[in-house]
């Protein structure tokens, strides 16, 4: 097949044109003449799904920490957000959350999120790197693999999806941002390097998403509701969340192989069975405007990059290296820490050993999240019953239950927990001493 060099060496490569991609180029452009962005989906000329994303059509949320970086990344984007009418959503005085054990107070938080839907979000940070100026998106390409000579990556190799020939990107640095279906384990053997070790956690969750309109004159006084499944009794959940343009994302959620329908009577019966009957009374008097969507990629897996022996100028973020189960709400937060990671790497040091930096400033960034996502998923996915734990996991089952409790009465351990979940503080702070004395007394009382 015929090949073709495409651009001159000395340039960066990024590998998808997700967030976490969009996200690696801003920074990227910051330090580099210029960056191409691979994306082997066609790019929607507005906010739009594209096929590579199956996930852009269900609920994505941007926690207090992700909307606070991303403004720092692209100045001025909570503004351009808020006139194209996303809500500004106090997530203690605007969200209803129902805990297995209570409600959470509402009061004035101050932690604000911009509820806004992944396309538009997605578009608006295209269109503010395309003025950049030193950004250049290549569509419909597919890259199959990396170019390294003398251990240093070189470029990247792609394809034309649907035919055509090989091209060739030539480049110093290369970004695998190509999401939870990244091929760099594969690339990585064909070229005799280790593969990185894997931790997987699965806990079987699916949930199905259906959009609806806002109903004409609503005045519950929210904006978002949350109904959390309980380990082990309770496996079911959902929220909405209102998005520019009026509507409503709605997402109901099964674990362990209880997993919502996807057609519109079994997903208006399963939200009827949620142990909360506040979001099924939302939704039975709101008007649905699209058909169900259903997902099931929801396993937890970090990838060790931090560990493995990589060619020299080959970096991997995002999903890529660290994939959340989505239903927890912190993946793009995730990805901007990346972004903030790979800034302070290449301030730092350069491009000397920039990988094993950028990837050990990576895993630490995330690993509040991880532990989030992961630890919660695990007892679902290790026993059944409280009986089938350990003694010292039992204990950690109840202390969590008294945080819990003691959430939905105190507004202190309420905003504790809400840091926690925006990962503004560690899950650790909901052990400092005037939140576990009384989450111990309620749940050993």
């Amino acid at each position: 097949m015929p090949e073709k060099e495409c651009t001159p060496a000395g340039e960066a490569v990024v590998v998808g044109a997700g967030i976490a991609g969009l996200l690696a180029a801003r920074v990227l452009c910051g330090h580099l003449r210029r960056v191409t962005v691979l994306e082997r989906d066609a790019l929607p000329a507005g906010p739009g799904p594209r096929k590579g994303v199956p996930q852009g059509r269900h609920l994505h949320s941007l926690a207090t920490r992700g909307s606070g970086l991303l403004e720092e990344l692209f100045p001025g984007l909570d503004a351009e957000l808020a006139a194209a009418g996303c809500p500004e959503i106090d997530q203690a005085l605007d969200a209803v959350t129902a805990l297995p054990a209570g409600t959470l107070p509402r009061f004035r938080s101050g932690l604000t999120m911009r509820s806004v839907s992944r396309d538009l979000l997605e578009w608006a940070l295209r269109r503010r790197l395309l003025r950049e100026g030193r950004v250049r998106f290549v569509e419909g390409r597919e890259a199959t693999g990396l170019v390294v000579e003398g251990g240093r990556v070189r470029g990247v190799e792609a394809r034309a999806r649907g035919g055509g020939g090989r091209e060739r990107f030539a480049a110093g640095l290369v970004v695998d941002a190509s999401g939870q279906g990244s091929r760099a384990p594969r690339w990585l053997s064909a070229l005799g390097y280790e593969p990185p070790a894997e931790t997987v956690v699965d806990a079987r969750l699916g949930y199905a998403t259906r959009w609806y309109r806002v109903p004409e004159g609503f005045s519950e006084g929210w904006r978002s509701l949350a109904v959390l499944p309980g380990w082990p009794h309770n496996p079911r959940g959902g929220s909405l969340r209102e998005v520019e343009g009026g509507r409503w994302t709605v997402v109901l959620l099964g674990i362990g192989g209880d997993y919502p329908p996807t057609d519109p009577e079994g997903f208006e019966r399963f939200a009827r069975s949620l142990p909360s009957p506040i979001l099924h009374r939302a939704i039975a008097g709101a008007e649905p405007i699209s058909r169900v969507y259903g997902y099931r990629r929801t396993a937890n897996r970090r990838r060790h990059y931090e560990r493995a022996r990589l060619p020299e100028g080959f970096l991997v973020a995002g999903d890529a290296f660290c994939t959340l189960n989505p239903s927890y709400g912190t993946g793009m937060t995730a990805a901007a820490l990346a972004a903030r990671a790979l800034e302070e790497s290449l301030r730092d040091g350069g491009a000397r050993r920039l990988g094993r930096r950028f990837h050990r400033r990576q895993a630490r960034a995330v690993a509040a999240a991880w532990r989030i996502s992961a630890s919660s998923d695990a007892q679902w996915a290790a026993a059944s019953s409280v009986k089938e734990l350990g003694p010292l996991r039992r204990l950690a089952h109840r202390v969590s239950e008294g945080v819990l409790r003691l959430a939905t009465e105190d507004e202190r351990a309420a905003r504790r927990l809400l840091e926690v979940k925006n990962l503004l503080a560690p899950p650790q702070a909901l052990l400092e001493p005037g939140i576990l004395l009384p989450a111990l007394r309620r749940a050993l009382g």
